[in-house]
């Protein structure tokens, strides 16, 4: 099974627009399946202009979705509002619900009605409140269930490696039956390959051009020599993991003739 891997720009494009495309060469030269965005209004998400210069707006939002189109990647962009999901319900194939967002159930609500499937992260979160927001995105009043992927994640920027608890992956496929990846906010790219060879159908890294920019992600993010590194392990591990059949192998030939004639 192919992980799906997101190179989460977020804000580290810091507002500037030909920044958000050289991000998005970045990512499609590293091998990522995706290139994510963000949409929100400050004022409207925090209630004064604190992230002001970092937002894009519908013109800078429709630009990275072309060029992502131009040059062969995919597009995602997270909503922190029903406006948001509106504007972009026409350029996602799939929904990145990020975790401070779990508990906004008009949001939920939004992004259920448009039917398109959605990938929800858990920082922050306990079981309860991720069973509610479940059971908002995966109903649906013909078909009765949808599908979601939930992403096991730890909201510091970076996230300390000891409270990185992958082991919480299992816990989430185990309770809820969806499909589970993992949001990774540590240093380096070890606990991301090790949420690869754990099962996680989706990883989600996040993208810099500099770790040493100003800004709340680059820290949490990686440069593209280790997000290309990253993408190139992740396909051996893949190949590693192989079919849960248990028989031997076309490389054992020589031994089992050596062993059993």
């Amino acid at each position: 099974m192919k992980t799906f891997v997101i190179a989460e720009v977020g804000v580290n494009h810091r507002g500037n627009w030909k920044a958000g495309l050289e991000l998005i060469d970045t990512a499609k030269a590293s091998g990522a399946d995706a290139v994510k965005f963000q949409m929100f209004n400050s004022q409207r998400l925090w209630g004064d202009d604190r992230i002001k210069h970092l937002e894009f707006g519908e013109n800078e939002i429709l630009m990275m979705h072309t060029y992502c189109q131009e040059v062969g990647i995919e597009f995602m962009c997270t909503p922190f509002g029903v406006e948001e999901v509106k504007l972009l319900m026409p350029l996602v194939h799939r929904w990145k619900i990020a975790s401070g967002c779990l508990t906004k159930w008009d949001l939920l609500y939004a992004i259920r009605e448009t039917g398109i499937p959605a990938i929800l992260s858990t920082g922050m979160a306990d079981m309860l409140n991720i069973k509610y927001a479940l059971n908002i995105l995966t109903y649906d009043r013909l078909q009765n269930r949808r599908r979601a992927t939930l992403l096991h994640c730890t909201s510091a920027y970076p996230c300390p490696i000891n409270e990185a608890n992958l082991s919480a992956m299992d816990t989430l496929r185990a309770s809820f039956g969806e499909s589970v990846g993992y949001s990774d906010h540590t240093d380096g790219i070890l606990v991301a390959l090790a949420a690869v060879a754990r099962g996680a159908t989706v990883l989600e890294k996040h993208l810099t051009l500099d770790r040493n920019t100003d800004g709340p992600d680059h820290k949490a993010s990686i440069e593209p020599g280790d997000f290309k590194l990253m993408v190139e392990q992740i396909r051996e591990i893949e190949k590693a993991i192989g079919k849960p059949e248990k028989q031997p192998q076309p490389s054992e030939a020589l031994t089992m003739k050596a062993w059993y004639g």
